[in-house]
């Protein structure tokens, strides 16, 4: 069995068009006359130049791409989680994608179908019908950093593959970081893509999937295998692939390698200097993860003066914890069970990330 492969291309946004050409050269499944997904990131309602989402650059050039091999029908679209800023169609309008998608954009969510599913967390998940029915799915998500995964990928963006509440469900059920790790990899299993290309042109470090800050690094990574792109992209990232949960239960299960040694790596690869990571780490096994977790684990904070009380970390909240007051946003701890949902959906940035016991911080000088 040949190693899978990762290419990697310089590019940026205004000539992503060859990057993407040469990854459907090198990697893609034939699309003549099939229907074919292309599927973003869009986290929500943010324009492209925040870098949240996918860049409508690299929506724009894959739909051409395909219009030229004569795929049969091209959908683009996906399922994000700001349902508080109102239709799907709006979100992707903000985010430059409905525009770049030239009249293939459609809304992932309209047509649900209960899907049966391997996980310790439900039996059964409403998924789009465009996901599991589409001959070719190619995803297309954003190099970035997340504060309750470590890091947002290909695996990570099956998750929107996911319908309506079904998200918040799986945050509900699946409490803790390694448990949503196994979460997501459930997802993965049902409908894994056959093709990714990722946005790496600007990356998001820091505070991610939102209140990171944008970072250049002026790549785009295409393969076949979801786990060794990923793999790859931890790699840039400085970190060991498998000390992320996600990857390491993926490769377990047999849906891809995490094994830099055993990925063909073709192009300019390259760890970026000084990349900035959460703020909390989940590399840490045993023991120690159990008493970091304890002692470091962080949750969430509102910052007043950035509420503007659109509640959409109420609607976003799986388990009920955040109110709106006059004042603005307001947690109960009690409740909370640190899933994040609040901050990855604030597009204002008003949940901000704080540690429990900052006199930790004193301590270390």
């Amino acid at each position: 069995m040949s190693a899978p492969r990762v290419s990697i291309y310089e590019a940026d946004y205004e000539h992503v068009e060859k990057a993407v050409e040469r990854a459907l050269e090198a990697h893609g499944p034939p699309v003549e006359g099939r229907t074919v997904l292309v599927k973003p990131n869009i986290l929500g309602a943010m324009p492209p130049e925040s870098h949240t989402n996918t860049h409508p650059s690299l929506v724009r050039a894959t739909v051409a791409a395909l219009v030229r091999r004569h795929a049969g029908r091209i959908l683009v679209g996906d399922n994000s989680g700001m349902r508080a800023y109102g239709s799907n169609e709006q979100t992707a309008r903000v985010a430059g994608i409905f525009e770049a998608a030239g009249g293939h954009y459609v809304n992932l969510g309209a047509s649900p179908v209960a899907a049966p599913v391997r996980s310790d967390f439900a039996r059964q998940l409403a998924f789009s019908r465009e996901v599991l029915e589409a001959d070719v799915l190619i995803s297309l998500p954003k190099m970035k950093t997340h504060v309750a995964t470590l890091i947002t990928g290909a695996i990570k963006n099956t998750f929107g593959h996911l319908v309506g509440g079904e998200k918040s469900r799986l945050h509900r059920e699946a409490v803790g970081a390694e448990n949503f790790a196994r979460a997501i990899v459930d997802v993965c299993q049902v409908r894994p893509p056959d093709l990714v290309i990722l946005d790496a042109v600007v990356a998001m470090e820091g505070q991610g999937p939102s209140g990171g800050r944008p970072r250049p690094v002026g790549r785009v990574l295409a393969s076949r295998s979801a786990v060794a792109l990923d793999a790859v992209m931890a790699a840039m990232m400085g970190l060991e692939p498998r000390s992320v949960p996600m990857l390491r239960i993926a490769e377990d299960r047999g849906l891809g390698t995490a094994d830099l040694g055993a990925i063909d790596i073709d192009g300019p690869f390259e760890v970026v200097r000084k990349f900035k990571l959460p703020g909390v780490g989940m590399g840490v096994g045993g023991l120690a993860a159990r008493l970091a977790t304890y002692i470091l684990v962080t949750q969430p904070r509102v910052r007043a003066a950035r509420c503007v009380r659109c509640g959409s970390c109420v609607k976003a909240c799986p388990v009920g914890a955040v109110t709106m007051t006059d004042r603005g946003a307001v947690i109960d701890y009690s409740r909370c069970i640190s899933c994040f949902c609040c901050h990855e959906m604030c597009r204002y940035q008003s949940m901000d990330l704080a540690r429990r016991m900052r006199v930790l911080r004193r301590l270390g000088g």
